[in-house]
């Protein structure tokens, strides 16, 4: 018999969640300040990767929201997630959060919203196959062919359903949106750099947001069938490093534990995976150090 989790390990605990995007902010006005003081290329390629970084902790703090874990209230969930992490991002909450919760029922099923956005159904491949996925990942080229398919993917739905998508949510989303960058854009330009908008927001949302958050979906399912169990068909990152910094902020590296408990919140994550490791309800076979060991074990080595 499966032990249970302890309910203590699901208690919700707002206050982290606030601190963790206060944190985020933080870490994104740190950047564009140095950027400002210290207005030298290195400074503003090291900008650029920590804010794309700093993006992928904010569309995990909407994945958060997403599962209702960012508030106790529902409307507080999703008015925090859809100003301070899905808005600046573009996002929708709602639209997200939809298709999420499908990839939980069923990770790398046919219909898997998850595997289709991100491409990686077909894993393994090869390493030629995987160094252009990430190259065009980096280059922004990725990003226009994701909005490409997902607007033909939208139209095709439209046609089917015969319908329009519902706009309930849609003054917050927009207006989230508009406000986040509005205020962001307003204060570079106030400070006198507003180009730094378009540099070090908009365009590491484009390349290095892409290039991480691809690696972060092909450790997570890449390579792995359908399966009933999904401990089988999930990975876990068990080791803190530069890496889960990067492409795993948030504790989103511990993703066997997340799927097999999607009511706990993201702090209290590696208590799960501890927990879950010493009840022996973790498989060896999906745990790895890092993502290099992933990204090998998906390509099959030089293209014939």
């Amino acid at each position: 018999m499966i032990a249970a989790l302890p309910p203590a390990l699901r208690r919700l605990s707002p206050w982290r969640s606030a601190l963790a995007l206060a944190l985020d902010w933080a870490m994104i006005a740190l950047c564009f300040a140095a950027a400002i003081r210290y207005p030298h290329p290195l400074v503003y390629l090291l900008a650029a990767l920590l804010v794309a970084r700093t993006q992928l902790a904010l569309a995990v703090m909407m994945h958060e929201g997403a599962h209702g874990l960012l508030a106790r209230r529902q409307t507080h969930n999703d008015r925090l997630a859809q100003l301070c992490a899905a808005g600046p991002l573009f996002l929708s909450l709602f639209a997200y959060r939809q298709g999420h919760l499908q990839h939980h029922r069923a990770p790398m099923a046919d219909d898997d919203p998850v595997a289709i956005v991100f491409g990686i159904a077909d894993y393994p491949v090869s390493r030629r196959q995987l160094a252009a996925r990430l190259l065009r990942d980096v280059t922004g080229i990725g990003y226009v062919l994701a909005v490409r398919d997902a607007l033909r993917r939208r139209r095709a739905r439209a046609s089917e359903s015969g319908a329009p998508a519902p706009a309930g949510h849609l003054p917050l989303v927009l207006g989230s949106i508009v406000v986040s960058n509005g205020a962001l854009l307003g204060m570079l330009a106030a400070l006198g750099h507003a180009g730094l908008y378009l540099g070090l927001w908009l365009l590491p949302a484009l390349t290095f947001l892409q290039l991480f958050a691809r690696i972060r979906a092909i450790a997570e399912h890449a390579g792995y069938p359908a399966c009933a169990d999904q401990r089988r068909n999930a990975r876990s990152i068990v080791r803190r490093s530069w890496q889960t910094f990067f492409c795993g902020p948030h504790a989103i590296h511990y993703h066997i534990e997340h799927h097999q408990h999607v009511r706990v919140p993201f702090y209290r994550l590696p208590d799960v995976h501890r927990w879950m490791h010493a009840h022996g309800q973790l498989p060896a076979a999906n745990l790895y150090r890092g993502y290099g060991a992933v990204l090998r074990e998906v390509s099959r080595g030089p293209a014939a």
